[in-house]
């Protein structure tokens, strides 16, 4: 037992929930509940979303692998690999991990006649690989990388079950593309924070192996100012929506897909949000200890989830 919680711990479980979350909140409460027709079937999904799963836990194994020296500073409590698991047993998952991915994915691929979206599947692996191994104590690559594969993840869904059968403005399907690209921008900015903020909380382990982060080459200062900066992109985001959702209330606009989240409780909703992300901006900014810095980052993950669950919120609101 204590194994497997160490493996689960390895692979973060926490994390790997809240992807599972999104692409379910996605594929059920936005495409199949307003798509007539998708190209995944529910079988088909599973297996996708088990090649997703098993790649970005691979991911994680890798980046621990490398990692091994830093978290005998950073987390030295925790760390697993080394400590609760050896070496060579962490690379053995890692590759079965990879192999069960790429199988499943190259199968839904196939099954779509889109063979090309397996190699999407590759470019995860050596995208997180080179992350591990070279880009994560860079200046700002690591950071943006990161980013863009949780972006990615998401508008993956998108290529597996929206563009094998075309995208049209008359099914509804280009609105539902649209707002999945804005859940990707948003997952973008939220990681990209975390990971800045993440950076400060493990300066001194980053420092040990001589790398190159934000707050290493421009101060903890600087780094804090630019992850409220940050901060403020999906606040100001957010109040666009709001602006939008208040003109749908105030207007007698018919009610379609593309008017999707304009009611009072997506409203009130939002500015729930927007609260927690004023509140990431006052702990950001008044952080100075690792304790203090791992609450901020913890924040981001809430606010992650908080996002993930106004797809299903909006839309029983939309069709009810």
């Amino acid at each position: 037992m204590n194994n497997l919680y160490s493996f689960l711990t390895l692979i973060r479980f926490k994390n790997l929930l809240i992807i599972t979350l999104i692409q379910l909140a996605i594929k059920f409460f936005l495409i199949n509940a307003y798509l007539k027709k998708s190209a995944l079937n529910n079988n088909e999904f599973l297996l996708y979303l088990l090649a997703l799963i098993t790649i970005i836990s691979a991911g994680y194994i890798i980046n621990d692998i490398y990692d091994i020296e830093t978290d005998k500073i950073n987390k030295p409590e925790t760390r697993v690999i080394d400590k609760k698991l050896n070496k060579d047993s962490a690379l053995k998952s890692y590759y079965l991990l990879n192999l069960i991915g790429l199988c499943s994915g190259f199968y839904v691929a196939y099954r779509l006649n889109k063979l090309w979206l397996g190699f999407i599947f590759i470019y995860f692996i050596i995208s997180l690989w080179r992350y591990s191994k070279q880009h994560k104590t860079s200046f700002l690559i690591g950071n943006l990388q990161v980013s863009f594969l949780t972006s990615l993840s998401i508008i993956n869904l998108a290529l597996y079950d929206l563009v094998p059968l075309g995208i049209r403005i008359s099914d509804g399907s280009k609105i539902i593309l649209l707002i999945i690209l804005f859940y990707a921008l948003f997952s973008f900015i939220i990681t990209l924070i975390r990971e800045i903020i993440k950076d400060i909380e493990d300066i001194n382990g980053d420092r040990n192996i001589h790398a190159n982060t934000i707050p290493i080459k421009l101060g903890i200062h600087k780094a804090k100012n630019i992850a409220i900066s940050l901060i403020c992109l999906p606040i100001l985001g957010i109040a666009y929506f709001q602006y939008f959702q208040y003109s749908v209330l105030n207007s007698t606009f018919s009610i379609d897909i593309s008017y999707w989240g304009a009611s009072k409780i997506p409203i009130i909703y939002t500015l729930f949000i927007q609260l927690i992300l004023f509140l990431l901006v006052i702990k950001t900014k008044n952080a100075e200890t690792k304790k203090e810095f791992h609450f901020a980052s913890m924040l981001c993950k809430v606010i992650m989830l908080l996002g993930i669950l106004s797809i299903p919120l909006f839309t029983y609101f939309h069709i009810t």
